[in-house]
């Protein structure tokens, strides 16, 4: 048995004769759950193309539970993944009967098609809905719906194609922790592509970041979030402030310039074109407070502040820089009032260096 559910090496796909994937090294285990993001054109897409063997591939490798696709059985492959598609397609049918059309297809009928129709319903929140038409369910209603009809076969591995993109915000988040929970409890592996770090946040631990058909980056997604492994990749994931700056090595440190007086010290030495700070590192100082040692102090005004849930956010003005701060809900009030001069500090410690 293999110990990888997907294992890809050296894998390239050509569409048009243009290169559009260009994978070199790609493991999932089984019981993950990956995300994959990047902007359109990625390759995102392709990826999940190829990986339920819908695309051929030209050169490398790609094999799942152990078997080269390109030499298997598609057929038997394919049946053991589910693919989910951002629109539900529905016959024109009850939710019951779309949910099993997948049994039927397999000559799966009887009570063991009822037993394992019933179930997935019930565990995607759907068991009231069966005997409704399918065409007539509101869009949360018919992404449950669609979900449940890829986990009725019981797949070994589920890929997800922005499922929930069209949802508005509230009714996706839901969508995606319920998904979560599913998939941990069932201990189904799954592979979901999107462009929103917020859907990542909510269904993984681990993010494949793809640009120009490649991997870019691959970790966690807080690491995704504070270390990003260039500029694009911070605008995707949403970082507040990408600034651009200049560096200078001074013998086994950098000096790091925002501007003539906004400048900080980094360990060792980093040839850098842009200085990533997340909104939340910025600690507000009163008026008469120290510096602590270590931090960097700046000073502007507030321009305006956007409120929020525990969070408030504002935009501060600093000579020729805008800084998107995030701070409590009880300091915002007091301290960031649009128009007033603040004092605000980060530690360089907090600070992400990008060279492109």
């Amino acid at each position: 048995m293999s110990s990888h559910v997907l294992a890809i090496d050296g894998l390239r796909v050509y569409r048009g004769g243009k290169r559009v994937l260009a994978i070199e090294k790609l493991t999932v285990s089984p019981g993950e759950v990956v995300t994959f993001i990047g902007p359109n054109g990625a390759g995102k897409s392709t990826l999940l193309l190829a990986i339920n063997m819908l695309l051929p591939y030209q050169e490398g490798s790609l094999k799942l539970f152990g078997q080269e696709a390109a030499k298997a059985n598609e057929l038997a492959l394919r049946r053991r993944c589910s693919l989910l598609f951002q629109e539900p397609m529905f016959l024109d049918d009850t939710v019951y009967n779309n949910v099993a059309l997948p049994l039927t297809l397999r000559k799966i009928k009887g009570k063991e098609a009822e037993a394992r129709v019933l179930r997935v319903l019930e565990i995607t929140r759907c068991r009231h809905l069966a005997g409704r038409p399918a065409q007539r369910l509101s869009g949360g209603e018919a992404q449950r719906v669609n979900l449940a009809r890829a986990l009725v076969t019981g797949p070994e591995l589920l890929l997800l194609d922005e499922p929930f993109g069209s949802l508005d915000m509230v009714t996706r988040r839901s969508l995606l922790a319920e998904l979560r929970q599913i998939l941990e409890d069932e201990a189904v592996t799954a592979i979901m592509v999107s462009h929103s770090m917020g859907d990542v946040l909510y269904l993984s631990k681990r993010t494949v970041v793809l640009q120009e058909g490649s991997v870019t980056q691959d970790s966690s997604p807080e690491n995704i979030l504070r270390r990003p492994a260039n500029a694009e990749i911070a605008r995707i994931s949403g970082m507040d402030n990408i600034l651009r700056c200049q560096t200078a090595l001074l013998q086994q440190e950098t000096w790091v310039s925002l501007t003539e007086r906004i400048g900080f010290a980094v360990p060792g030495a980093v040839a850098a074109a842009y200085c990533c700070l997340p909104g939340d590192i910025f600690r507000l100082l009163s008026q008469n407070e120290m510096l602590a040692p270590g931090w960097v102090e700046v000073c502007g005004y507030t321009r305006h502040v956007i409120p929020g849930v525990g969070h408030y956010q504002a935009k501060v003005a600093i000579g020729d820089i805008e800084f998107t701060v995030r701070l409590p809900r009880d300091q915002a009030i007091m301290a960031l009032a649009p128009g007033r001069t603040v004092r605000l500090a980060f530690h360089p410690s907090d600070v992400h260096l990008v060279a492109r």
